[in-house]
């Protein structure tokens, strides 16, 4: 019986199933370096030049007649063997190298493409066996597709390739899981995975002393030190490809804001970009960014450089990610502008105030604001720019990038290779085995995945194959980016290195970290609100810290006034067209109540265009994208505005589609008038106001938790009728409450008990530290009617 297969590193195009089969018979191995009668040639055969198997020598031949090398084993048990060969590939060996495995059943011929694979065990397949002699033959005279053929080990038994159940993980902080990987390759995989439901967790970009201009690279163990402040860094991998100097490959931001959009390597970079909502999605080959500068006298001017020294007859924008100052050495002029509407998110103009303009001598090295930003006129290009800035007055900038979506972005890696996409394998070249550095997700679940590798009989690395194996059967992910690997390969845990390096290694896990120029980092931090929050905009200023989608949303005078207000208003609105959100709050902002004097104008004169709907929300994804459709969608809870119909409707966004609690007897105000919206979120309770009245309440779970503030969108034709949001005394109160008083995980009589005690009544106030707030939900510091209607959601019994 002859069975004919074909393999490509290591990898069967057509294999053969055996069902029922016990495999793992004890392995015999027989090497070149054995000689005769183990191992024995016909024909010319050289000996290599590098080292083979175990340390030893590998033989070498070029196709032709007569040309074979074999290995016989003396086999003690009868029964099922899988069978492996070793060798050392290359560009010139055999692309189609002949193996005739010899077996109880008769002669099975495989192929094997040498130049793919190998630096291990490769599987020809498993075959039946009876107690006694056995050969294996590479026949050079049957081989084909390049100039060396490579005769080295083969082995029978020991598999090596069945299922490897998981190893135990370590949890190196709550939910986040490290596991330690030990494949028969011989392959060593760390993986930490962690899910970014957990609003606790993100991933952050860090550079090499802790700035994007930073002087010398350092290991990724050096770079977390640099952000250890205000949060934790649990965990690290190297990031992006490198060259010299500064340079390293494609795209990086890092906290919503554009880092770098510097490419030295454009065209075949893939893009890991992480959304608001904790998602991770990927761009291929962005396209350079477009940046510009936006002057009050309406003159625009192209921004060519971010965060990168400056080039002959452009602007450069420098931002505090760059470093503590812009480090010119060349005199031109320098803007220095204050009160910056951060994040620098694609597609976002953002605003500020110029503080101060330096020429001449003044224009070196200046220091550059916290919360802003510096504009350098590089040489050339000065003239033009002195032209049109003015202490005082504003100055906007934008970096349009594609696709569209990166509007969403909080932190961006590029990498080369997508390598898994959408559970399928995407890329699968590169055959060479490296240490590798990947970073796979699957919607919001996360894994950063390191590959150690040229390390003997330690590890050999993977190919990117192997590494699409291994994260879709391993670990179940449904993307995946590789980044830089090789030496730059490095996991750290807690501030150590938890993988082995493998510069430097003489032996296994002796080698150092090597100096890289950024790390993607998974940090903890506080992921709620501390505190009440409230902006009245007096005096035409925005008190809080809001987060504009795509534009600066300015205080404006505007009359009427809204109740009991100094005629400074709010104006949300997206010059653009489409939809325009600000927020504040936390991700993991859970019950809150958010209240807001919205405008609320009536517009029957303008239907026939369209229409814009106002309005507050809460719980937000964290894309803050309204009751958007594109771009991601909308996730939220929204109360709004209609102007065509003056329908107000009060319900849950999700990817977009807008549900209206109202639907069944909706709410039609078709007056122009402002009006006070409140969303009062209590755990699964969600409850409208429209002036002080109930408009809906119900028992909806979509939306835990998110950040909350003021949307608009425009459906017009038209997009100059567009007015926007006008909103007036915004504000905001988040608690945490716990029914559960005896802790005994349920809330029962016990706890009612408790409830009753502390029931006060509207008009009577507990102070904020008193026990009985645990039982305020709704944070007027009294316990009444309102918060029994919530215990009672959540009363189990014994």
């Amino acid at each position: 019986m002859s069975i004919t297969r074909w393999i490509r590193g290591g990898v069967c195009v057509a294999v053969l199933q055996v069902a029922g089969v016990a495999l793992g018979q004890v392995g015999v191995i027989v090497d070149n370096d054995d000689g005769a009668p183990g191992y024995t040639e016909t024909g010319s055969w050289s000996t290599g030049a590098s080292s083979g198997y175990n340390g030893g020598s590998y033989r070498w031949t070029s196709p032709g007649a007569g040309k074979a090398a074999t290995w016989t084993a003396d086999l003690t048990e009868s029964g099922d063997y899988e069978v492996f060969v070793w060798y050392l590939p290359g560009s010139n060996r055999t692309t189609s190298t002949k193996y005739d495995v010899s077996a109880a059943d008769g002669v099975h011929t495989v192929y094997v493409d040498q130049t793919l694979g190998g630096y291990t065990w490769e599987s020809l397949g498993t075959y039946t066996f009876n107690a006694g002699s056995y050969s294996i033959t590479l026949d050079a005279e049957g081989s084909s597709g390049g100039s060396a053929a490579i005769a080295d080990a083969v082995r029978w038994g020991d598999d090596g390739g069945g299922p490897v159940e998981p190893p135990e993980p370590t949890e190196i902080a709550p939910g986040v899981l490290h596991y330690k990987w030990e494949l028969p390759t011989p392959q060593v995989n760390h993986v930490v995975a962690f899910d970014l439901a957990d609003p606790r967790y993100t991933i952050q970009m860090g550079f090499a002393q802790g700035v994007r201009n930073y002087t010398a690279k350092q290991p990724v163990d050096e770079i977390v030190t640099y952000y250890a402040g205000g949060q934790e860094v649990i965990a690290a991998i190297n990031a992006a490809f490198f060259s010299t100097g500064i340079d390293f490959l494609g795209f990086a931001g890092s906290d919503g804001n554009v880092i770098q959009a510097h490419l030295y390597n454009a065209g075949v970079e893939q893009t890991y970009v992480l959304q608001g909502n904790g998602r991770g999605s990927a761009a291929s080959s962005i396209a350079a960014m477009t940046g510009t500068a936006r002057f009050e006298d309406g003159v625009e001017m192209v921004v060519g450089l971010l965060d990168y020294p400056c080039g002959s007859g452009t602007l450069a924008l420098f931002t505090p990610d760059w470093g503590s100052s812009t480090g010119s050495t060349a005199t031109g002029v320098e803007v220095v502008v204050e009160n910056v509407n951060y994040p620098l998110r694609p597609n976002k103009w953002v605003q500020g105030e110029i503080t101060a303009v330096h020429s001449g001598a003044s224009s070196l090295d200046n220091d550059i604001p916290a919360g802003g930003f510096v504009l350098s006129a590089c040489s050339g290009a000065a003239g033009d720019l002195l032209e049109h800035v003015v202490v005082g007055q504003s100055i906007c900038v934008k970096l349009a990038m594609t696709p569209a979506e990166l509007a969403n972005a909080r932190t961006m890696a590029t990498g080369t290779h997508w390598v898994v996409r959408d559970g399928e394998v995407y890329q699968d070249n590169w055959p060479e085995r490296h240490p590798r550095t990947v970073i796979a997700w699957s919607g919001t679940q996360h894994w950063f995945v390191t590959f150690d590798g040229r390390q003997s009989e330690y590890a050999v690395g993977a190919s990117l194959a192997e590494v699409a194996d291994f994260v879709i059967n391993y670990l179940g992910a449904e993307n995946a980016i590789n980044l830089d690997g090789g030496g730059s390969t490095t996991l750290v845990i807690d501030g150590e290195v938890a993988n082995c390096p493998s510069d430097n290694a003489s032996t296994p896990c002796t080698g150092t970290p090597r100096a890289v120029p950024n790390a993607l980092m998974l940090v903890q931090r506080d992921a709620t609100t501390g505190g009440p929050l409230d902006d009245s905009f007096a005096g035409g200023v925005r008190s809080l810290t809001w987060d504009d989608k795509f534009s600066f949303n300015p205080v404006v005078s505007f009359s009427p006034s809204a109740p009991g207000g100094d005629g400074q208003v709010l104006e949300v609105i997206n010059p653009a067209g489409g939809h325009e959100t600000v927020s504040v709050g936390q991700r993991g902002d859970r019950n809150c109540t958010v209240e807001a004097w919205i405008y609320c104008e009536h517009r029957p004169d303008v239907v026939a265009d369209g229409f814009e709907r106002v309005g507050i929300f809460a719980r937000d994804d964290g894309n803050g994208n309204f009751e958007a459709s594109t771009i991601g969608g909308g996730n939220c809870y929204a109360l709004t505005y209609d102007t065509d119909t003056g329908r107000t409707r009060a319900g849950v966004v999700v990817d977009g589609t807008f549900t209206d609690f109202l639907e069944v007897t909706p709410l039609y105000a078709p007056t122009t008038a402002w009006r006070k919206f409140r969303i009062e979120c209590n755990e699964v309770l969600i409850s409208y106001y429209v002036d002080d009245e109930l408009v809906a309440e119900v028992v909806d779970d979509r939306h835990a938790l998110g950040r909350f503030g003021i949307g608009h969108h425009e459906y017009f034709a038209t997009d100059a009728l567009a007015h926007g949001t006008r909103a007036e005394d915004f504000s905001s109160l988040c608690i945490d409450f716990d029914f559960d008083y005896d802790g005994d995980g349920d809330v029962d009589g016990t706890d009612f008990l408790y409830f009753a005690y502390c029931w006060l009544g509207p008009g009577e106030e507990f102070a904020p530290v008193h026990f009985c707030t645990r039982f305020d939900t709704d944070g007027d510091l009294d316990v009444d009617a309102v918060d029994f209607a919530v215990f009672q959601i959540y009363f189990t019994g014994s």
